[in-house]
């Protein structure tokens, strides 16, 4: 397992590493970064297994009280109070608000502490955004959630960004000059500008559609998307999941097929190169879709009556 000790035990041979190079790195630290890795999976799995079933209301009342439990519990390890804490913003758990407001105001953003305040402060705000009692009053909290400490705690920097990001999402168009102005105010790096290219063009397509499952489908198609990892393409995939309508569906289905006959012939022979940046970019949208069906419930053959080929088509495994 990956400790403290450990890895206090790997920094006392620095001098060793420096003098041997990134090899020597690799092979003193590997086992113990795969151990962290690993350690972080089944922690995540853990909280994944608590929702699996949250069907039927008492059973979500169960989740939602063993995740409460967990973040509240300065006992439990640090990534797997993370966890529940973002899993407990997800599933919009009011019953959860309050615990998560008081623990995220203890929280200090030292190095043990960070990423737990950040987690249950944004759950927090998630979850507080819902009791407005309206769409517009929504909106004015998300733009006050830009500027960061101008509105009440708990703060974290983590929901300034998200704020921007769900103003997008919901196509707030008179809220674009707050959000571009906050973003380069608090990021002007290449991050910072993809965000404000990423907000600018949903919030464009979203009022230019005649609905929001054309509008996804317009972003799916846009070839220049200069974001790292194809955000905007994963973006449309997974809002078009959400719409759980015939539309979104055919709409996921057709551009994965499309994706795949430009890449591949009816055979599975590649017909532009694995390696290209056309292949590695359509392959990030075409492994998020076959993801998508798989976590609906779909099995492999009815994945493959649809005509997609999972097998084969983009190393999808």
């Amino acid at each position: 397992m990956f400790t403290r000790q450990t890895l206090w035990k790997g920094l006392k041979m620095k001098s060793r590493i420096w003098m041997y190079g990134p090899t020597f790195f690799v092979f003193i630290f590997g086992p113990y970064l795969a151990s962290a890795v690993a350690e972080t999976d089944v922690w995540y799995e853990f909280v994944e297994k608590i929702t699996k079933d949250i069907r039927t209301p008492d059973k979500r009342s169960t989740a939602i009280a063993e995740l409460s439990d967990i973040v509240n519990d300065p006992e439990q390890n640090m990534r797997l109070r993370e966890y529940a804490a973002e899993k407990l913003g997800n599933l919009d758990a009011i019953e959860a608000r309050g615990m998560l407001k008081k623990v995220a105001e203890k929280l200090e953003f030292s190095d043990s502490e960070r990423q737990l305040k950040r987690a249950t402060t944004l759950a927090y705000w998630k979850i507080q955004l819902l009791d407005e009692p309206n769409e517009p009053a929504r909106n004015r909290l998300l733009v006050q959630l830009l500027w960061g400490k101008t509105h009440p705690p708990p703060h974290a920097d983590v929901v300034q960004s998200w704020a921007a990001d769900e103003l997008a999402n919901r196509g707030v168009k008179e809220a674009l000059p707050e959000i571009i102005k906050s973003i380069q105010y608090r990021n002007s790096t290449k991050t910072g500008r993809e965000q404000i290219w990423l907000c600018k063009t949903k919030i464009e397509l979203l009022n230019s559609s005649e609905s929001r499952c054309k509008a996804l489908f317009k972003a799916l198609l846009i070839l220049s998307d200069p974001t790292d990892y194809q955000r905007l393409k994963r973006w449309a995939v997974e809002e078009l999941a959400k719409l759980k309508s015939c539309d979104g569906r055919w709409f996921l289905l057709y551009h994965a097929l499309s994706l795949q006959h430009s890449c591949y012939d009816k055979k599975g022979k590649p017909i532009v190169s694995p390696a290209g940046h056309f292949a590695e970019r359509a392959g990030i949208s075409y492994r998020a879709i076959i993801k998508i069906l798989r976590d609906s419930g779909m099995t492999e053959k009815e994945i493959k009556a649809l005509g997609l080929s999972p097998d084969y088509a983009f190393a999808v495994r």
